[in-house]
């Protein structure tokens, strides 16, 4: 009956001192899961609209060339990037990261000496959105 007593005491004690120290101290936010790796080149992904009898090319997202690592598969990074995806579609938002934009799709080849990946967005208004957040992330 005692140990219950200081069990129920100790969980009460960690509800109420924990979320204080959380606040006390945030976080530093975790960087863009798109600079885990070398960024070669970013380059406007664009889609050709066929409005009428007119065709328009309008950018819808961006294309990233990273360099080919040890280890590294298309694979690999095509699993990170939608497991990335699924996570921010929860609380957790980065500002600056393209995968915090609505219905980002993610496709990534392999090609020569590393692998394109391909963000792309469902309009051009999200797609300029997509490819200015990409392009803050070059050194």
């Amino acid at each position: 009956m005692l140990l219950r007593k200081y069990v129920s005491a100790a969980a009460l004690a960690a509800a109420t001192i924990l979320p204080a120290v959380a606040l006390a101290a945030p976080e530093k936010a975790s960087p863009c899961i798109l600079t885990e790796h070398t960024i070669v080149s970013v380059v406007p992904y664009k889609v050709e609209e066929h409005i009428g009898k007119n065709v328009v090319t309008r950018v819808h997202g961006a294309q990233v060339y990273y360099q080919a690592e040890p280890g590294l598969t298309p694979e690999w990074l095509q699993l990170n990037f939608e497991r990335h995806l699924a996570a921010m579609k929860g609380l957790a938002t980065m500002t600056d990261c393209a995968f915090d934009l609505d219905k980002v799709r993610v496709d990534v080849t392999s090609a020569g000496s590393g692998y394109w990946v391909r963000l792309a967005a469902p309009n051009a208004t999200t797609g300029e959105e997509v490819l200015r957040r990409v392009q803050l992330l070059v050194k």
